[in-house]
């Protein structure tokens, strides 16, 4: 059976605007490389606005700034005691990310044009393998793995970045330094999660970052070559909706973790670029606050942004269970038997019936009542042709042609109805009762009523 786009529409409601791509694996794929683009886009302008904004003369956490303070924490400038002294280097990578989104564009158009819009049916067996269905736990444990992987090379960026690529700024001397020992020990490594928002060295920071990028890049080696243990696949959903769940949580949690870094950790956020730590007041409505800054610095809008954007995160994350857990499955046919309703309105004084017509096919068909004079001398023979009509066939015998009288009336398409005595298809407004339309008090009761009689038997009709 072949899926047509209103099939599409009448399964997902308005709302789920990214259901139509469910099954389509190559536009999925499609969607994520736009999405590429419009993030490289959106940073790459924003921070080449910074820097139209930026003043050395002020303290940079007093500007509204957020990207250039996190490009000097990872030491992309020259800082000498806290203040940048050259904002070159954060054009550059500025016009990076502004390039790097016109490669993403010719990307998401090169895929939306040239590769089907199911990998399955891919040319290239490498695209074939990342055809994926969410009920396949194989399937989407090979994708996990990827994705894994790639995280695991992005913190191993920053470990690069730390030791061989310019160091980071270190908030403790005020300086950008290389971190030419990080921490290896297994056991400090362990304390320090125990401890995690209380990391004040670089080091820490740097060897973390060495285990989190080995076991990422371990563990998607893993999924990609293995499948979920039986245990996984009984206690855990696979859907599209559940998986959308569950990274939407994992999501919410790195985002409430950040929110912490940002208001109270000043080697990850320092001081000098993102203003004095903050405390969080946590009744009614949380909200981090600087209780001796009348104005907000970057370290009070930053670490609320990420809370809230958290919090609203974890929402879609608990709704989206629901919807795979069939929690919602009640409110939603509630709400989409109510569109039904609406989009399937009758007219007014109309009641709904479903006979229809029916052919009769003994029923002879007539020349037209009116007999046409030829305008031009060579049309009198074809003329002469519309007096004969044609008699149905029966058995073997050939058709023959009736000669018609001349006072035949035309009767075209003759149809049976159902066998009721009668049968309105219009009725009054008396019988509905009042119209909630309230059309003027002149207009006759009775509108647009026919009655149908029952034919005893099929037959001409004619003179």
């Amino acid at each position: 059976m072949i899926e047509t786009a209103s099939d599409r529409k009448a399964q997902y409601p308005w709302w789920a605007g990214n259901a139509r791509l469910t099954n389509l694996s190559g536009t999925f794929l499609t969607a994520h490389i736009a999405h590429a683009a419009i993030v490289s886009f959106s940073i790459g302008a924003l921070i080449l606005l910074e820097i139209n904004r930026y003043s050395p003369d002020r303290p940079m956490s007093e500007q509204g700034l957020f990207l250039l303070s996190r490009l000097a924490t990872q030491g992309w400038s020259q800082i000498s005691d806290g203040q940048v002294t050259d904002t070159y280097p954060f054009f550059a990578f500025g016009v990076v990310l502004l390039v790097s989104a016109a490669v993403f564009t010719a990307g998401t158009l090169f895929h939306r044009s040239q590769v089907p819009a199911s990998l399955e049916e891919s040319k290239n067996p490498l695209a074939r393998q990342y055809h994926f269905s969410w009920d396949d736990p194989k399937k989407l444990s090979f994708i996990l793995g990827n994705h894994l992987i790639f995280l695991g090379i992005g913190a191993l960026l920053l470990v690069a970045k730390a030791m061989f690529f310019g160091g980071l700024y270190d908030a403790n001397i005020g300086q950008v330094r290389v971190v030419t020992e990080p921490t290896l020990s297994p056991g400090i490594i362990i304390d320090r999660i125990g401890h995690l928002f209380d990391v004040n060295n670089l080091e820490d920071v740097v060897g973390g970052h060495i285990y989190v990028g080995a076991l990422l890049i371990v563990a998607g080696i893993w999924h990609m070559i293995s499948e979920p243990w039986d245990w996984v696949k009984r206690r855990f959903l696979f859907s599209g909706n559940a998986i959308l769940s569950y990274s939407l949580f994992s999501l919410a949690l790195t985002g409430f973790a950040g929110s912490y870094f940002c208001g109270f950790n000043t080697l990850a956020y320092p001081v000098e670029f993102y203003g004095a730590p903050l405390s969080l007041k946590s009744s009614l409505l949380p909200h981090y606050f600087d209780p001796n800054q009348l104005e907000p610095t970057t370290r009070v809008w930053l670490a609320n942004t990420y809370f809230y954007l958290s919090f609203f995160t974890l929402q879609g994350s608990l709704w989206h269970f629901g919807l795979a857990s069939g929690y919602f499955e009640p409110v939603l046919q509630s709400w989409k038997a109510a569109f039904s309703e609406i989009r399937t309105a009758n007219v007014a004084y109309q009641r709904s019936f479903s006979h229809q017509p029916q052919p009769n096919w003994n029923t002879f068909y007539e020349s037209p009542q009116v007999e046409l004079q030829p305008a031009f001398a060579y049309q009198e023979s074809a003329q002469k042709s519309l007096n004969y009509l044609y008699e149905p066939s029966s058995n073997s015998v050939a058709s023959t042609r009736t000669k018609l009288q001349p006072n035949h009336r035309q009767v075209l398409y003759q149809f049976n109805y159902p066998n009721d005595e009668e049968k309105t298809f219009y009725e009054s407004s008396s019988r509905e009762g009042k119209s909630k339309l309230e059309y003027p008090s002149p207009m006759p009761q009775n509108l647009y009523e026919t009655t149908y009689q029952k034919q005893k038997s099929s037959k001409l009709y004619g003179g």
